[in-house]
């Protein structure tokens, strides 16, 4: 045991022994009943605020105030326990109070979903779809306009450059670094030092020259030692020109010929290659940059693509959106959902740290992140697991038995004859099958409280098929670019770039902010110095 394990367990048997000492005495005057409404009187705010649940057998209404509810928390619970439905419900809540008629301008929330399992996402885009259906003209435009999608089909998929960094917001290198980290973390693939070098620098070459990531002109770039000269002449930096021009010493065949494998798998999936594919010059004139402030990403895997490409996606829009956080307007809330975060935290690498303290530390920029799962204690790193506990502000905790200990402590408690390990393992019992919608919640500072979710039903105006179609048509339509409109932008690249060698000129270096790396990044986060 290293001394963070002393450290904290110390401080948690502390913690553990003020709270009990807390809830004895309290509990001992009013009652465990009276001891709730007192809790719920303690979070609830003045005015506003946003709706938790209720409690006790009144039912008494239970909130908690937006810079507690918007800031970082987890949410846990098993499957069909009604975790999904209560994040629903926040969300819901948020958008109301930022877009429908007679509230708007109440509260400005910024909301992005990165849903790697896609429930969230469905439910949440039939919920809007019922409001588009019978919202008048103004709201239907209001709504239409604050969402932006990222979603792909056989049919539309959202464009986006992944090596396009026209807005400054990192130094080109560092981009190229983080896109080729989250394509070897989040593949199946295996990389040797060689072949992860190699793929860094290709990476560098996209960046540089704002090309999208394309078979064809990777095996021509690879292959045509003119083809590729002619290339690096608008490419800046000089090890990264050396690299290739010494392309027989620097990139032995076997590695080349593994990078095109790589890069050829990569794009072999339509939505994958229709989606990231597209010119970023033709993205500048098809779609306007836009800053929406709701943005719902779907990023599961379905029948037609691997969990793999999801994880990717969702890992490059982290990246994104941790980059820009710090220089976001603060007096407008932000809070980023991480359905199922698990899925793209179980890795030790340089975006989960940045992203587990940015959990606290982007509070500076009025920002919270909300990570949910059916499980933490077993499916991530127990240094992970403690950083979360650590770094946030509340926890909902649904059927759940690993993570009833963590709240045991807070909890409640009236005098009796009972033995606390009877009573903790009682505690335990009644947690891991609490009702559906039924959850303990514990907000640092206060003892844990008992609470029933807000029903959140699905629009019954009509079916969820017709709700999807209804989404698509009129909200996800001005994000998305249909399938042959993307392969006919990418063949005409291809004709012009790569058959015809008509090689554009380089984009010009712009000076608006200097390049920031790594240190920046994690200055901004509160890691650095």
């Amino acid at each position: 045991m290293n001394l963070l394990d002393v450290l904290f367990a110390a401080n948690r048997r502390a913690s553990y022994e003020r709270a009990l000492q807390h809830a004895h005495s309290r509990v001992a005057v009013d009652g465990e009943i009276e001891a709730y409404r007192r809790i719920a009187r303690e979070l609830t705010p003045t005015s506003g605020g946003f709706t938790f649940g209720t409690c006790g057998p009144d039912a008494d209404p239970v909130q908690l105030a937006d810079d507690t509810a918007l800031a970082s928390a987890l949410v846990i619970g098993a499957s069909g326990s009604g975790k999904t439905r209560f994040i629903l419900g926040l969300l819901q809540n948020a958008i109301e109070r930022s877009l429908l008629p007679g509230v708007a301008g109440v509260l400005g929330v910024d909301l992005e979903l990165v849903d790697p399992k896609q429930e969230t996402f469905d439910l949440l885009s039939q919920y809007l779809a019922a409001v588009w259906v019978v919202a008048d003209a103004t709201t239907r435009e209001r709504i239409a306009a604050s969402v932006r999608v990222i979603d792909w089909s056989r049919d539309a998929v959202t464009p986006f450059a992944p090596f396009d960094n026209s807005a400054g917001e990192v130094s080109n290198t560092y981009l190229a670094y983080l896109r080729t980290d989250v394509a070897i973390q989040a593949g199946e693939h295996s990389y040797s030092g060689a072949l992860r070098q190699a793929f860094f620098m290709f990476a560098c070459v996209l960046v540089e020259r704002r090309f999208p990531p394309n078979y064809r002109f990777a095996m021509r770039f690879l292959e045509d030692e003119t083809y590729c000269r002619r290339i690096l002449g608008g490419v800046a930096d000089g090890d990264v020109r050396a690299f290739f021009e010494e392309a027989k010493h620097s990139l032995p065949k076997q590695t080349r010929d593994a990078l095109l494998r790589r890069i050829q798998s990569d794009m072999s999936f339509p939505e994958v290659r229709l989606s990231v594919g597209i010119p970023p010059t033709d993205l500048d004139r098809l779609l306007t940059r836009r800053a929406t402030p709701i943005v719902l990403g779907n990023y599961g895997s379905s029948m037609t693509l691997p969990l793999a490409k999801g994880k990717e996606r969702a890992s490059y829009r982290l990246i994104d959106v941790l980059l820009s956080a710090p220089r976001r307007d603060p007096r407008r809330r932000g809070l980023l959902v991480i359905d199922e975060s698990p899925m793209l935290l179980s890795e030790e690498n340089e975006l989960t740290a940045a992203l587990m303290e940015g959990a606290r530390t982007l509070r500076s920029a009025g920002m919270g992140v909300l990570f949910a799962a059916q499980d933490f204690a077993n499916a991530l790193p127990s240094q992970i697991v403690r950083t979360l506990m650590l770094n946030t502000r509340w926890w909902a905790i649904f059927q759940s038995r690993e993570e009833a200990e963590w709240i045991y402590p807070h909890t409640v408690r009236p005098p009796s004859d009972r033995s606390d390990a009877d009573r903790h393992r009682e505690f335990v019992r009644t947690v891991q099958n609490l009702r559906r919608q039924h959850f303990y919640l514990y907000v640092k500072g206060h003892s844990a409280l008992p609470l029933r979710a807000p029903d959140v039903d699905d629009p019954a105006l009509r079916s969820a098929a017709e709700l999807r179609a209804v989404f698509r048509r009129e909200i996800a339509s001005r994000s998305t670019i249909a399938a042959r409109t993307a392969a006919d932008l990418i063949a005409k690249w291809e004709a012009e770039v790569v058959d015809q060698a008509s090689v554009p000129p380089a984009p010009l270096q712009t000076n608006a902010r200097s390049p920031r790396g790594i240190d920046q990044l994690m200055k901004d986060l509160g890691l650095g110095k």
